[in-house]
């Protein structure tokens, strides 16, 4: 099973390849950002940026919101908003969920994220083997968070100490159920972007966690996979 230290040495081993497919991803990332942001039929991204929700009020041009923002409206406005929530067995390479997620927390946080990204998305794809066996969750959500937890971290240059603690932090609020098909898809993908660069920035100002938040006895891969 992956380990916590697994997923901290990948930003340190980003291959030429998966730069490529990384830019690739932010591409289509922001593609499907103006389909979503130009759409009269996507309620839920006409509400999260009418409505003067808790976070809004409280964050209203924060990197973490932008990243909520700009992920639901990927996910809405792609394919990918019918199948995003789907339940275990689905991967990054075949529910963009993940990769958008990872998009939208680095790209909110700047511009040369390449490197970001592919460590993030590479990230999302070992979480997501390690929760084959939960159904009812909605893997590609579950296992963005971490990836895009990482992401984060790498933009804000953290050292290993503290992305390890971004880890944690994301961990902690990992969730999403299997909800394909619907609006609630979309928003949960997005409040995964927005807890993924919520959790950077506060590891960055010390905030602490769980030191084997995936791999440990009570962590994430122990209690999905029950």
């Amino acid at each position: 099973m992956t380990t916590t230290d697994e997923i901290l040495a990948l930003p340190a081993n980003a291959a030429p390849a998966s730069l490529a497919a990384a830019d690739a991803d932010i591409a289509r990332f922001d593609e499907a950002v103006i389909r979503g942001m130009t759409s009269d039929a996507v309620r839920v991204l006409r509400t999260l940026r009418e409505t003067p929700t808790s976070a809004q009020a409280a964050l209203p041009d924060s990197p973490a919101w932008r990243a909520w923002l700009s992920a639901t409206a990927a996910i809405a406005g792609s394919a990918a908003g019918s199948t995003a929530g789907s339940t275990a067995g689905s991967t990054p390479a075949e529910d963009p969920t993940a990769r958008f997620v990872v998009c939208a927390a680095a790209t909110a946080l700047g511009d040369d994220c390449a490197a970001a990204v592919a460590a993030g998305v590479r990230a999302c794809a070992l979480v997501a083997a390690g929760l084959a066996n939960a159904p009812g969750w909605s893997v590609p959500t579950v296992s963005s968070v971490i990836g895009a937890g990482l992401a984060a971290g790498v933009m804000l240059t953290l050292p290993e100490v503290q992305l390890r603690h971004v880890l944690g932090i994301c961990a902690t609020q990992a969730a999403g159920l299997s909800v394909a098909g619907t609006d609630t898809a979309a928003l949960q993908a997005g409040k995964a972007a927005f807890n993924a660069v919520e959790a950077a920035r506060l590891a960055r100002l010390g905030f602490t966690s769980s030191q084997e938040p995936l791999d440990g006895r009570r962590g994430l891969f122990a209690l999905f996979n029950r």
